[in-house]
Formats: C-alpha cells, structure tokens, sequence
C-alpha cells in the first residue's frame, strides 16, 4: 500500500509550528480529507490540537505549503486509492468511501453530468461543504460530492446590494471579494471557513437581535437536483416556500450550485468587552439587545461570571455604550472612540497571570517538565485553556472548577475596547476541538423580550451545577431575529401569517460544550471516548431536559439522533418531528419527492427524521 499525500486545507494555518512536525505522513491504504481548520491557532496547544485533528487510522497529512484538492493528489499517486475518509473538524465524526464514491467536479457540466448519472443509476451522492459541522450532518458512506472547486465569485451587484457566488466558495472568500468594493455579508456565524452551500443550508447564525439567520440572506439559488427536473434556478418571487425550504434544505432537495446573498456596506466594528454579574447581566439584558447591534452571553459556570461582548458599527455608537463623547456639529452628541479608549487598562502578562499561573501548577504537581516559560507565554488563550483542561482529568468537577476560575480572572482584566472591520470582529475563537450542543428557542420579541431567555439560563445552569455536571466555560448564548424558512430553528412560521410578533420575533441561541484532548494527551483516544459518552448521555440529555418547557430546537449542524433504542439519542429525531409538526415535514417531504425521488443526497439524520422506519 502506497500513502498518498492528501492534504487538509489550510494545513499551513493548522500548523504553526509546523518546523517540529515535517511533513507527517502515515502508510495506509485511504486517503485522509480533514475538516477545515475554523481559525488560525497559535502556539504549542495549538500544534497538538492540529495533529490530533488529523488522527485517524489513516491519517495522511500532506506538506504544510501545499493544500492540492483530492484530483491533484491523485495525480500525484501512481496506484488507485483503496477508499476516501473524511473527518470533521472537530474529530467527532468521519465518513470511509468506497472508491469512486466521493466526487470533486471542477464545472458546472461535471456537477450537472454527475448528478444525472447517479439519479439514472440511483447512486447515493450527498454534498459535503468544509465538514465543519459538529455532528457530521452532510456524512453519508454511500456517496459524496463536494464542491470545493466551484468556488467562483460570479458577480457582485451594487446596485441591487448582492453577490452571486458558487456554493463552493468559502466565506473568508466572499469577505475578501466584497472588500475592495466596499461592501461586506450582514453577519457571520463566528467563524467563516464554511463554503457558502453548507453556511446557508444548515442555517448558521450570528448574534444581533435584529439580524435573521443566515439564511435570510439568500435572495436567489440554483440547484441541481436528481430529478426530472434537472437545473433549478429559485427566487421566493418564482418559487415561494419551496424556496424557502431549498435555501435550508439541508442538502435533501439539490446540490446547491450557485446562491445569491445580500451584502450591506463595509463598516468598522467597536467591541466591547465586559464582565458583569448573573444580576446584572439578567437586569441589563432587555436594555444590551436593543442598544447593541450585535451582543452575546459568554456564561462561566460555577462562577457568579458573564462576560458580555457587543460590537457596533463605529459610526453609528450608542450614547450610553463605549467610547468617549463629543459633539455631532449639529446642536447635538455623539460617541467616538479614541486611541485612549482602546489602550488596555491590563498588560497582556496581567491579563494571562490566571491562566499561566494555574498551568505551571499543574505540570508541577505532576512532574512535568515538557513546557518552559517562553511556551507557556508564547499561547494564545484558546490553547491555554485548552492544555490546562487536558493537563488534568476533564470530567473531574473540580478540575473544571478550577479552570474556569482562572477563566474569570483572566476577563475580569481581559475586558476593554476594539475597533476593527466587522469581517474580523464578527469571527471569535471558538477554542479547541470539542463536541457541541446548541439550542434555540422563541425569547419573546424584540420589543418586548422578556425574561425567557435568562430564565432557561438559570434553570440551565441550576442544574449543572447542582448535578456536578464537569461543564467548562463559556456556555455561549447569542440571539437573532426570525427566519422564514421552515426548517430553521428560529422559523416565524409562512410569510402569509405574518404579524408583529412573528416580524419581531426574538430568539436566543444557547450552546453548550466539552472540549476534548489531544493525541499527545491521550494517546490511545480512550479520554476523548469517555468524554463522548458523558457529554451525550448526561450533558446533553440534561439540556433537552431543562429547554422541554421552552420548545427548543437543536441547530442542525449539532443535532445528534440515533435509531437505536439504547442510544441517549434514540428519541431525538421524533422530538423534531414534533417541534416542527406534520405539516411542515409533509412539505419537505413533498419537496423531496418533487426533487430528489430516490433520496440519493439524504444522510443518517435525514434519514431518520424525515423518514422513520
């Protein structure tokens, strides 16, 4: 068997220390695709956290210059390929592929020719975007095809504020297209590596309580579907709610091919960052959603901690928020912020000492030498914490405890004012790799909020604490205005019904985590197993317990349903059927018989909600 030199995209950014691990290759029979990186990581938790991002059975890591796609590195190969693995980026789910069932077309006609073949054949061929999805959602062992190389910037239109991009794209290229004529998307979902087909299909989210899904933002979409009908061109003028259901279709109706998304103007963001009390932050809640333009919760567990982080556009700063002010030259005032509103009231060395300080205990407590003083000062927060977690037992309550205490003390001198474009103030680290659960629910309406969403916050954390879950920060919680596609979890319901309520829907998004460990901490990966199973059969099964009284909904790219009987997950599927009722999985499912007849793009979690056996 001959290795073959698959690399995963953006291996160089994986790698940034990629000196002390030269080209590291593994003899197997498959190749390896690896899940695109979400944010460039820096130090030496980061190097760890990007080999064991690339542990597999037949993990093959190419060179850390070169990212060539799956038809360059054939070329490069003299034998055929056994078989493809794809892994996420979290580690938490990866695909094997016979040969010949995982597809890179290069052209519109390939895609075309390939979906007619395999619906004349009736061959499996579900799209995978960047395999950032936490649960795996676009997996299928059947077939795949990824769009990667349709990654065109196809026309950006002042006049009508869109762009029109090939699903392949990425986000970080649409930013970078937009940038030079002085526009940009109206929010991304903290991270932006997602190719823009997985980006919308699956309905990320950002944070604002007057920004929708991102779903929302598509104004017209080309698929191609396995079908009599062939290419489909949609508008919600041309088309109406099946649409609505394309644009978050979850890859169940077509291949998307082309999207067109609304833009706004470029703007520069002013951040920032605050930690207040759960009192406060429970008291202030109604008065931070209406005067910040974007704003989101990070909770610490077993800490009286939230940090609270809102972003404004620069020229438009609330009175009452950050910055220094000054007249408007109009009779009235304004906010600006100056180079003394940014200057850091901590050191960067005061700000890390919590952190720091607790690492270098625990490697002394257990004899460990493997870490000086310029590695340690040389990481960045997310690998910080992410080292200290694996550096002792991640299921110990009081480890945890531990650790988010040193996380409070670090924001409680980590707080202050940025300014920067909303392209990069909108991306947040979204630490190491780590399994996630995410919720939604209706949170009352931007007007008039309530108190829903820090309700289920408290009863949330209420129990974790009390149930000594090992829950480790933050408990992310952000909120957006409704979607009118049927299937997000934040769905107003038909466009037709539309009221006050629905057109001011608010709704929050919760999300809970774990991190997992390394290769290098956990050599024989039964730490990371021992997590999983914790984290779904307790954690999670906690979290559906406190939201049942809210009605919430699991973001689909987190969703996690079994149809084994014994699984924490076995009920999960039919929850969703009833979240959504019949007539909205009838209208799927009508659109699927319409556009994809022999189910050959759906997956297990389709499968299993839409088509329970």
């Amino acid at each position: 068997m001959m290795s073959c030199a698959i690399a995963a995209r953006k291996a160089a950014t994986r790698l940034p220390f990629s000196k002390q691990w030269p080209g590291i290759r593994h003899a197997a029979a498959a190749s390896t695709i690896v899940g695109d990186e979400p944010r460039m990581q820096n130090g030496w938790g980061a190097s760890l956290l990007a080999i064991a991002a690339l542990t597999s059975a037949a993990s093959v890591l190419g060179s850390t210059t070169a990212t060539p796609t799956l038809a360059e590195a054939k070329k490069d190969t003299e034998v055929e390929e056994e078989s493809t693995r794809i892994l996420n980026w979290s580690g938490t789910h990866h695909v094997d592929l016979a040969p010949d069932t995982y597809h890179e077309p290069e052209t519109q006609l390939e895609l075309e020719t390939l979906v007619a073949e395999a619906y004349r054949k009736g061959q499996h061929i579900r799209p995978v975007g960047s395999a950032l999805s936490p649960n795996g959602l676009a997996f299928d062992s059947r077939g795949m095809v990824c769009l990667s190389n349709l990654d065109k910037i196809v026309e950006i239109n002042k006049e009508e504020m869109t762009v029109t991009v090939q699903a392949g794209a990425r986000v970080s290229q649409v930013l970078d297209a937009l940038r030079p004529h002085g526009l940009t998307l109206p929010n991304l979902a903290s991270i932006a590596e997602q190719q823009i087909g997985g980006f919308v299909s699956v309905g990320a989210h950002g944070t604002g309580a007057l920004i929708p899904p991102c779903d929302e933002f598509v104004t017209a979409l080309t698929i191609v579907t396995p079908s009599e009908n062939g290419v489909v061109k949609m508008t919600d003028a041309t088309h109406g709610q099946l649409f609505r259901l394309a644009r978050l279709g979850l890859g169940g109706l077509g291949i998307l091919s082309e999207v067109t998304l609304k833009v706004v103007p470029a703007h520069r963001l002013v951040e920032q960052t605050s930690v207040l009390s759960r009192s406060e932050a429970k008291k202030q809640l109604p008065t931070l959603l209406k005067r910040h333009k974007h704003i989101r919760y990070m909770w610490i567990p077993y800490q009286d901690c939230v940090v609270v982080v809102t972003n404004d556009d620069e020229n438009d700063l609330p009175l009452l928020g950050p910055g220094t002010e000054v007249s408007d030259g109009k009779g009235g005032r304004k906010k600006i912020v100056t180079a003394e509103d940014i200057k850091p009231k901590f050191s960067r060395d005061e700000q890390f000492a919590p952190l720091r300080d607790l690492l270098r205990k625990l490697l002394e407590s257990k004899n460990d030498a493997s870490l000086d003083d310029d590695m340690i000062n040389g990481m960045g927060f997310g690998d910080l914490r992410d080292v200290i977690l694996a550096s002792g037992n991640m299921l110990d309550p009081d480890h945890v405890k531990r650790c988010n205490k040193a996380e409070h003390a670090f924001w409680a001198k980590a707080g202050g004012i940025e300014l920067a474009p909303s392209d990069q103030k909108l991306q947040f680290d979204c630490g190491g790799q780590q399994w996630v659960y995410e919720v939604c629910f209706p949170s009352g309406t931007y007007g008039m909020p309530g108190t829903t969403s820090i309700d289920f916050m408290q009863d949330l954390l209420d129990e974790i604490e009390s149930s000594g879950i090992p829950a480790p920060a933050p408990i992310e919680q952000r909120w957006t205005s409704g979607s009118t596609s049927p299937l997000s979890p934040a769905s107003v319901g038909p466009q037709e019904n539309e009221s006050y309520a629905s057109k001011n829907a608010l709704f929050s998004w919760v999300g809970v985590i774990m991190y997992l460990p390394s290769e290098d901490f956990d050599p024989t990966g039964y730490r990371r197993q021992f997590i999983t199973d914790y984290f779904k059969d307790k954690y999670c099964k906690l979290v559906r317990r406190v939201g049942e009284k809210y009605g919430i909904m699991c973001h689909w790219a987190k969703l996690e349903v079994s149809d084994d009987p014994n699984d924490s997950n076995a009920e999960v599927a039919a929850s969703v059927r009833k979240h959504f009722g019949p007539s909205v999985i009838q209208a799927f499912n009508s659109a699927r018989d319409k556009y994809d007849p022999k189910r050959i793009l759906s997956s297990s979690v389709i499968d299993q909600v839409f088509d329970p056996k």
